[in-house]
């Protein structure tokens, strides 16, 4: 039934037939009458014709039908002859009569026939969810006579489970990890903090002290605030970031200039931990995307090499045009990552160093960070790990 009515369905809606149609009765119906009104029937009935389906559909199963009783009027009126009745008149009166039932019963029988489609198709849904909760709630001990089409749905059922398990595990995991590093760094605060307020408090209880000491009391504390302030934006990173709301705002940006201002930002630390940084890029590669967003990126992916790398090392990184993409390779020389810890690198709140050394780790945001935002801009961000090297690998489309 449903491949008949697809060819029904496709002959009716062919345009040269609604329009044949159209003009066949129109000159049967009126061209004897007017000239002028058969033209405007004809227009007015190929712009309806053209712009909706239903009115092809009406013109060719009414239009055909009015035509083919007005056909039957016109033999009859050849073989019989002149009567003292109208007999165009009859005919014209019953083809239109004719039509509009031909019409009728072809669109109600259409919205019968779907609507008990619809009324069966509900019904054995029914009786399939009635079937699988006595099967799976019921009586799940009773194994005879089971059908197989049964079985593949009990088996999708259970698939679609387990994903719903391993879905709330990971969120039970998350939801760990940031509790547990909000407390390690809550705690972590205290020890710059109290720094901070202890070299403080030796420069006001002693103003005599040694130009010198001064100096190296007031360094100190500089550099414990510094961490306290870098303790403090971890925090902000927890709260304020929003992972499902990344608004770009794309420009054209020169990627060589851009990993090359990242590269300058760090100096100070590569030159504390005597480790040098490469940039190998053209010049004047262009790429369209949102320049703070992945300046963002590659800070958190350069502060990752840096943290991870040995004392002495060089960090190298590359970019290069490779057909419609862009490609940036941070290379840097350290501990090779386990292959388990691979693919966990880039969750939120996941932290590489399992001894929670927040100097040297941060929150375990900034390669989540980083996926998310390269993951709006079309790309992707991978890692990959050896004992010669670990490489991040981003890939971003021009």
């Amino acid at each position: 039934m449903d491949e008949l009515l697809a060819r029904l369905r496709g002959v009716l809606d062919s345009r040269l037939l609604s329009i044949v149609s159209l003009v066949l009765v129109s000159f049967a119906v009126v061209a004897n009458e007017s000239l002028p009104v058969f033209l405007i029937v004809v227009v007015v009935g190929y712009m309806l014709i053209d712009r909706f389906i239903t009115a092809r559909r009406v013109v060719t199963l009414g239009g055909l039908s009015w035509f083919f009783v007005l056909l039957l009027g016109r033999l009859f009126i050849m073989n019989v002859g002149a009567l003292y009745l109208d007999i165009d008149c009859l005919f014209m009166f019953c083809g239109f009569l004719f039509a509009l039932a031909v019409c009728g019963v072809f669109f109600a029988g259409r919205a019968m026939y779907y609507m008990g489609y619809d009324r069966g198709q509900a019904l054995a849904d029914r009786a399939i969810a009635a079937h699988m909760v006595e099967r799976l709630i019921d009586h799940p001990e009773n194994v005879a006579n089971l059908d197989g089409t049964f079985l593949e749905v009990e088996g999708a059922i259970n698939r679609v489970r387990s994903r719903e398990r391993q879905v709330a595990d990971a969120l039970r995991d998350e939801a760990r990890r940031k509790d547990d590093l909000v407390t390690y760094l809550a705690h972590d605060l205290k020890t710059p903090l109290a720094s901070v307020v202890g070299y403080l408090s030796l420069l006001e209880e002693a103003p005599d002290l040694p130009v010198e000491q001064r100096s190296r009391f007031t360094g100190i504390a500089l550099d414990k605030a510094h961490r306290l302030d870098a303790l403090i934006e971890e925090f902000f990173d927890i709260t304020r970031f929003d992972f499902h709301d990344i608004v770009l705002t794309r420009g054209y940006v020169d990627l060589s200039l851009l990993l090359a201002q990242v590269a300058d930002e760090f100096y100070p630390t590569l030159t504390e931990q005597g480790k040098h940084v490469e940039v190998q890029a053209p010049p004047s590669l262009i790429v369209l995307i949102d320049g703070d967003k992945m300046a963002r990126v590659f800070n958190n992916v350069m502060k990752n090499a840096i943290a991870y790398s040995y004392e002495g090392s060089t960090i190298r990184i590359f970019a290069e045009q490779e057909g419609g993409s862009v490609t940036v390779r941070f290379e840097n020389q350290g501990d090779p990552i386990p292959a388990p810890k691979l693919g966990m690198i880039f969750e939120k709140f996941y932290r590489l160093d399992a001894a929670r050394a927040t100097n040297r780790g941060g929150a375990g945001l900034g390669l989540a960070i980083a996926k998310e935002i390269v993951g709006a801009h079309g790309g992707s961000i991978s890692c990959e790990s050896t004992p010669e090297h670990t490489v991040f690998t981003i890939v971003l489309p021009l």
